[in-house]
């Protein structure tokens, strides 16, 4: 049984090794060339991906515009459905400095406001006040 699972092995590897050096230094010339990448002009021109921009109108008629930049959220608890953030208790659809609280799950919560999305997730803490006792 051994000696015909290792002539099956070595016909089915002879059938399917078709390729040959050749192929193979061209495959490898191809990855060797040089790739055509972006302009370092054309790149300076691209805008910002993580930048904000409000209209002029919008910003006259808002004194305190809030952006994922501008404020940082803290999500110290979640329970029951409910979570503490910015040191209040929060529930679903609940509104928090313009953002809407979308979902509340186990480890995190979903803010939204238009088409700006915010996730806060629980921190680990570290315990840095546990004393080791070591024993002899």
């Amino acid at each position: 049984m051994k000696k015909f699972i290792l002539f099956l092995g070595i016909i089915t590897t002879s059938l399917f090794a078709e390729i040959t050096l050749q192929e193979i230094d061209m495959m490898i010339d191809k990855i060797k060339k040089p790739r055509d990448g972006i302009l370092l002009e054309a790149l300076a021109k691209t805008p910002d991906p993580f930048k904000i921009e409000v209209p002029i109108s919008e910003a006259n008629n808002s004194d305190s515009i809030i952006t994922k930049k501008d404020k940082d959220f803290s999500l110290n608890a979640i329970m029951n459905g409910k979570a503490f953030i910015d040191g209040e208790w929060r529930v679903k659809e609940d509104i928090v400095s313009d953002y809407t609280v979308t979902f509340i799950g186990k480890k995190g919560v979903v803010l939204v406001r238009e088409r700006n999305i915010i996730k806060l997730f629980l921190q680990k803490k570290e315990h840095k006040n546990i004393i080791m006792i070591k024993g002899r």
